[in-house]
């Protein structure tokens, strides 16, 4: 099934601008001026990614995201802004209603690059509920309990650790944003590539499909998450 990407913006030239960016992109591009419109049509379209200007006539961005965390909570939560809207953006990110904030006007290849990272984070998600799901039971078929105390590791360090290095990611960008910011950008631009390795390493743990260990300190073993993992 194609993933769909829903962007609400109540400029009628930035929705056309988007739908001729991503016409070649692997996923169904569904746009809206209205944000009470997109609500009333959104259970129906069930997108992955959903993207929403802040300043618009009928609500919020942030408003609007949270009505859609509260109908699809598993879509994953886009604001943009042309404006310094820092408080709401912080606001949004601290209530979980935002995955990222993009800061107007963007560039095609980051606007893209933002857009492949949240479809990314949403199939991880689903990966990661079905990983539990996989896990609530007393017995694994085929593996035996050491094995399955490691998928329930994976699952329970996914769940903790993911959406917090959202919130971080976030935050990184945001301090790129702001220009009254006296934190050197390259420091927050090596924070924001650590966050984006955390995730990389995520990633090679929710994908267990192997029980292998390799050597550590002491000769005590501990499994290995390079080759432990679907490759």
């Amino acid at each position: 099934m194609t993933d769909k990407i829903l962007i609400v913006d109540d400029e009628m030239p930035l929705l056309k601008a988007c739908r001729r960016m991503l016409r070649n992109e692997p996923y169904e591009c569904v746009t809206f001026s209205s944000p009470l419109e997109a609500l009333e049509m959104v259970s129906c379209i069930n997108p992955a990614v959903v993207i929403s200007d802040q300043r618009m006539p009928e609500m919020s961005g942030v408003e609007f995201l949270g009505k859609i965390r509260e109908i699809i909570p598993s879509a994953v939560r886009i604001l943009t802004t042309g404006y310094a809207d820092v408080n709401a953006t912080i606001d949004a990110i601290n209530k979980d209603q935002v995955f990222r904030f993009v800061k107007k006007p963007w560039t095609d290849l980051h606007f893209k690059t933002e857009i492949r990272q949240a479809i990314q984070y949403f199939h991880m998600t689903l990966e990661l509920n079905a990983l539990e799901k996989k896990c609530a039971g007393s017995v694994i078929e085929n593996h035996d309990e050491r094995f399955k105390g490691a998928l329930e590791m994976a699952g329970a360090v996914c769940h903790e650790f993911s959406q917090p290095l959202q919130v971080i990611s976030g935050y990184c960008e945001l301090l790129m944003e702001t220009p009254e910011n006296n934190c050197p950008k390259d420091i927050i631009a090596m924070i924001h590539s650590q966050v984006i390795r955390l995730g990389d390493l995520l990633q090679k743990v929710m994908h267990f499909d192997a029980y292998q260990t390799c050597y550590y300190a002491n000769n005590t073993r501990i499994i290995d998450l390079h080759h432990s993992g679907q490759q």
